[in-house]
């Protein structure tokens, strides 16, 4: 073999790897994080369950992205492309495995590592809809996903995969659903006018009847018993320690006047402490017409027994939507309002950071930009070196060609 020809086939396997290293690296380069001075359009939370502020990882839905981060700021984590995220719940234990909802399909994400990878969980095929909220049940290993149109799915998390068993089919959308991580197996289910408890750890509900009012908030305490808090609509909150069979009314310290009904706008319990719950609560007046004027947002360190009124100014008397307390902090949370999606500081929380700051611009990473860079630059020389050598040959051969064709007397005249 020539050396031309050993050349080019040098050459050619150059370019050849060349070109195959650097569209692998770019398929494989995950974008960069993007960078946000603040929340400002939250649709879901999971506070950080853990009060050791270096490993404190809070979890947000904004404006269908995910997010993690505090106070200081956040940083997006990418989902699977096509992905408009609604609901995300966090594993107690570990704050790597997250669980995201979407709101464009049937279909519940979890990952094992933060967020770089993700596997899917397809609810149902058949039905158009979207995730609503999620629940964890640490202990039993079993996960909750409320749905808009399609009831409530039970989820068995065995660690390599996810095990879909358990399926509550209702004609409301599921607005809120919470479970205990304390052994018990509770759970429970909120629609705009019906409570629904988990039985057989899930394989079977019943329809909580005993609240003599509607429901607007449910939240479940880690506590000893697990402790059930569901707010109402005008009775206030109701508080239970045996499952829900029986109720007591827990809204001494929280101003009820003669002549008004207390209503329960959200609640919220703190991660790391379950004895401590928020509650966001304002008044019903009249009876054929109801006006309902928000109140306050009050925090109890000790089960409801006693409350303690925050500071409120800062709402200009919007009703509260949603709570997001900062764990760990009693008498620290953000509030999320029917006029704003942009948390709120309340009590000890505090302040986000609100100055204005450019989004990063998503990229592939560093390394990878680098060593696709390289690849390409590499890809080009060997194939301009291709190409060179390829003329060349085509010039010789063509040289070859014409000196056998041509008359000796042309080639002697040509010399």
């Amino acid at each position: 073999m020539s050396a031309r020809k050993i050349f080019m086939l040098i050459t050619t396997l150059v370019l050849i790897t060349s070109v195959f290293v650097g569209t692998v690296n770019a398929l494989n380069s995950k974008p960069a994080p993007v960078a946000a001075a603040h929340l400002e359009n939250v649709r879901d939370y999971a506070a950080a369950s853990t009060t050791n502020v270096d490993n404190a990882v809070n979890y947000a839905i904004d404006g269908g992205q995910l997010l993690k981060g505090n106070a200081r700021g956040w940083q997006q984590i990418q989902l699977p492309e096509g992905v408009i995220a609604s609901a995300v719940a966090a594993d107690s234990q570990n704050s790597q495995i997250i669980y995201v909802g979407a709101a464009n399909e049937m279909a519940l994400y979890r990952s094992v590592d933060g967020g770089n990878q993700w596997q899917q969980m397809v609810l149902d095929a058949e039905t158009v809809g979207g995730v609503t909220d999620i629940a964890v049940d640490n202990f039993q290993h079993l996960v909750y996903v409320g749905t808009d149109n399609a009831g409530v799915f039970r989820l068995r998390d065995v660690g390599s995969s996810m095990i879909l068993g358990g399926h509550l089919l209702l004609d409301e959308p599921v607005l809120e659903v919470a479970a205990d991580s304390t052994g018990a197996g509770l759970a429970l289910v909120r629609t705009e006018w019906h409570l629904y408890r988990a039985e057989n750890f899930g394989l079977s509900w019943v329809t909580v009847e005993n609240l003599s009012s509607t429901p607007t908030a449910v939240a479940i305490a880690n506590t000893t018993p697990a402790t059930i808090y569901v707010g109402t609509t005008d009775r206030g909150l109701l508080k239970s320690v045996d499952s829900g069979f029986t109720w007591e009314r827990a809204n001494d310290g929280l101003g009820v006047n003669p002549g008004t009904r207390l209503h329960i706008d959200s609640l919220a319990l703190d991660p790391a402490q379950p004895e401590v719950l928020y509650v966001a609560t304002s008044y019903l007046f009249g009876s054929t017409t109801v006006h309902n004027s928000p109140s306050t947002v009050a925090v109890t360190a000790d089960g409801a027994q006693q409350w303690t009124a925050l500071d409120g100014n800062v709402l200009n008397g919007a009703s509260v939507a949603a709570l997001m307390p900062v764990t760990g902090e009693t008498g620290a949370v953000y509030a999320l309002t029917n006029q704003s999606r942009s948390p709120l500081a309340l009590g000890s929380a505090p302040a986000p950071v609100l100055a204005e700051t450019e989004p990063a611009v998503a990229a592939a990473s560093p390394a990878s930009n680098i060593s696709t860079i390289i690849a390409w630059i590499v890809a080009s020389l060997a194939a301009l070196a291709l190409l060179f050598a390829a003329s060349v040959d085509m010039i010789g051969r063509r040289r070859g060609q014409w000196e056998t064709l041509a008359p000796s007397f042309v080639r002697n005249a040509v010399k």
